[in-house]
């Protein structure tokens, strides 16, 4: 085990570095002026070739291509060429109001998903089965920024129920200012004690949470709907039976088991996923994470920016997909040959 996962992760960290060199090489191809975004639209040229000595734009690209490597091993993203702030701080800012969008929504979509798709399986071919599967291929096959939108227009335009844009209020950000502690809002105003501001947090990241949770959703409870239909049909579980074991046990204590490894290793790559689909569903929201930092960063061609959100984006990908590697290698029926899986 420790050998896969060691072999895992030396797989991730050369895709990772081929991600990092793509991205670098990638942003000094396209068309751009960094040096002018630096000192502003009315820069003179001594202003312009100063800035360029100051962002190392004067070296050759080999040079600067060592050195970002070198600062990337430090922790230093470099600055953003539009804010002039480090980029490593802006994506501590960004990162956990994104991260509290995609794990609540993966962990509703498993809380959720999963009870529906055993109860399809235990009821098959009845009319719970067809809505649950017609229900699943829908929020599987919807663009997301559509399910955005029309959540919107519901809940917001035609209801008045949720909030339509935004984080959080803005008169309530003035009058009640919450403490970072952690980065994650929800989380610290529940250690404040700050309840407005989670009430009003809370009612702000409803419909983003909805939008994200749809795709994984529908996957949980049709992947857990189809590989519990294959498990029932085990002889061990015909034996389960057999003895006169109440069909809930048979069910969530020995059919179960069989399926949360599965569903676990796809709801890990789903959130991949997700955290790609934050970049649009922030911008239809104006949610302030990751997704809208990208967003201004790519429309004023930030090179530093858009390759810290790679790199973010990168990581998160090899993560998940190490998480789903082990999970399924904790499977006993799974055996590792030597020199392969």
């Amino acid at each position: 085990m420790w050998k896969f996962i060691i072999r895992r992760v030396a797989i991730g960290i050369f895709i990772l570095f081929v991600v990092v060199s793509t991205t670098f090489f990638f942003s000094r191809i396209v068309p751009s002026e960094p040096a002018q975004k630096w000192v502003g639209a009315h820069a003179t040229e001594e202003q312009i070739e100063a800035a360029k000595i100051e962002l190392g734009l004067d070296k050759p690209l080999y040079s600067q291509y060592i050195k970002y490597l070198g600062d990337l091993l430090k922790g230093d993203f470099g600055m953003s060429i539009v804010s002039h702030r480090p980029v490593s701080l802006e994506l501590k800012n960004a990162i956990p109001n994104t991260l509290e969008l995609v794990i609540l929504s993966v962990i509703l979509a498993f809380a959720i998903g999963l009870p529906i798709g055993v109860y399809s399986a235990i009821h098959e071919n009845t009319i719970f089965d067809h809505l649950g599967r017609f229900i699943s291929v829908g929020v599987i096959s919807m663009p997301t920024f559509w399910v955005a939108l029309m959540l919107q227009i519901i809940f917001s335009t035609k209801l008045g129920l949720l909030p339509l844009t935004g984080q959080m209020d803005t008169i309530l950000k003035l009058t009640n200012p919450l403490d970072k502690i952690t980065g994650f809002a929800m989380l610290d105003s529940v250690i404040t004690g700050n309840w407005r501001v989670f009430k009003d947090l809370i009612l702000h990241a409803i419909l983003p949470i909805l939008t994200l949770m749809s795709y994984s959703l529908g996957l949980t409870s049709r992947m857990t709907r189809s590989i519990l239909l294959e498990v029932l049909n085990e002889d061990y579980i015909r034996a389960s039976r057999a003895y006169g074991i109440k069909e809930r046990i048979v069910i969530w204590k020995y059919a179960i088991k069989n399926v949360l490894g599965t569903v676990t290793t796809v709801l890990a790559l789903s959130a991949g996923y997700a955290l790609v689909n934050t970049f649009v569903i922030e911008a239809v929201f104006s949610w302030p994470g990751i997704g809208s930092y990208i967003s201004r960063s790519v429309i004023n061609l930030d090179y530093p920016a858009i390759i810290g959100v790679t790199l973010f984006a990168s990581v998160s990908y090899i993560i998940l997909n190490l998480i789903a590697d082990i999970i399924v290698a904790l499977d006993p029926r799974i055996r590792f040959v030597k020199g392969g899986d």
